[in-house]
């Protein structure tokens, strides 16, 4: 007998009274701090990612996460749950051509890192796929699109992967920073999250996302 597994959604409650969205999204994500183990090799050997030091979190917000991870997370993570490689192939070759070298050289190592974490995992589908492309220099394996696709093979939410990332590129930001509570307001993870949700199309609204 085959067995087919039906997508999922995540589904948002309402808001109560005055809740606006980011309050939904942060009450939300407090149970899913089991995620984390996850993206724990990337933060325990990476001293910067992308978003730089705490006190460059707006420019980051406003710019990089924006114009360039928040779009290549959204495409990466629809192809990987269209079983999609060349998808993932062309939102990782877009964001070579965007981010600083720099800035390209710390994505691609944190992308080889979480590769290599998850490696030994059964059944990988397009995340196994994805990751031959990297070992055969097809694809160079942005942390953005590694994520989305890992995020995807434990049936994350497309809002659960982009707050993941969010929450990771905050984490090493601040690691150092005499305030490591995350901001508040537009800015917060949760702000963001809705943010590059927002940017997208009216597919991804905020009370069902497919997963």
């Amino acid at each position: 007998m085959k067995l087919h597994m039906l997508p999922t959604i995540t589904l948002l409650p309402a808001p109560h009274d005055k809740a606006d969205d980011q309050q939904i999204i942060e009450d939300w994500s407090r149970g899913l701090d089991w995620v984390k183990w996850m993206l724990g090799s990337v933060r325990a050997r990476l001293e910067t990612l992308l978003a730089g030091e705490a006190a460059e979190w707006n420019e980051f917000a406003e710019g990089c996460l924006r114009e360039a991870l928040g779009p290549a997370l959204k495409s990466a993570w629809r192809s990987a749950h269209a079983n999609d490689l060349a998808g993932l192939m062309a939102a990782d070759a877009r964001l070579s051509s965007q981010l600083p070298h720099e800035a390209c050289q710390r994505s691609l190592l944190a992308g080889a890192v979480l590769l290599k974490s998850t490696k030994h995992a059964r059944y990988q589908g397009v995340l196994g796929r994805l990751r031959e492309a990297v070992e055969q220099g097809k694809c160079d394996g942005h942390i953005a699109i590694v994520w989305a696709a890992v995020g995807h093979f434990f049936q994350l939410s497309l809002t659960n992967v982009i707050a993941e990332y969010v929450r990771l590129e905050w984490d090493i930001a601040a690691r150092d920073a005499a305030v490591q509570t995350p901001p508040a307001g537009k800015f917060s993870i949760a702000g963001l999250t809705s943010q590059v949700m927002r940017d997208a199309s009216a597919e991804s609204a905020l009370r069902v996302v497919d997963a």
